[in-house]
């Protein structure tokens, strides 16, 4: 009977220790992932076109002037440059949220604000800007969330 009380009270506390390594990786796994997955979009970012849709077919954007590089910033305004051969052009927009994931956007360059749906399809890092009144054929511009170096992020702000 000895033998069997000290051969359990040995086991126990390596039943324990186990039982703690096992709740404490599987509680870091479900954190990691139900972080991820409740990160809410954002649109504040910089982003790069690089395709579209219309009616439902998706073509890259091939042309660099078309490839815009545009940045949201939380305060309302955004700013949009295009790196051309006859040089890189600039377009400052200002932007309110209408409701829910509809926002006008506006320049100089506009007669009124033009209101598009943002979306998120496949995470946070593509954005679909897509008319949102409905209009004859679809079409969805796509933007990739793109890292910006502190150069780059000093000559935009020029």
């Amino acid at each position: 009977m000895n033998k069997t009380k000290r051969g359990f009270l040995k086991l126990v506390p390596l039943v324990l220790l186990m039982s703690l390594i096992a709740c404490n990786g599987e509680n870091d796994e479900t954190a990691s992932l139900s972080d991820s997955a409740t990160t809410p979009p954002t649109i504040f970012a910089t982003w790069k076109a690089t395709g579209f849709i219309y009616d439902g077919v998706y073509s890259p954007i091939t042309n660099e002037c078309q490839q815009e590089i545009m940045t949201i910033n939380s305060d309302g305004t955004a700013l949009s440059a295009k790196n051309c051969p006859e040089g890189t052009f600039y377009t400052e927009y200002t932007w309110t949220q209408v409701e829910g994931d509809v926002y006008a956007f506006d320049s100089e360059s506009t007669y009124w604000p033009v209101n598009y749906k943002l979306t998120f399809p496949i995470g946070n890092d593509k954005m679909y800007f897509t008319y949102a009144k409905p209009q004859p054929h679809e079409f969805s511009k796509i933007y990739e969330k793109v890292e910006v170096t502190e150069e780059q992020s000093r000559e935009s702000s020029l």
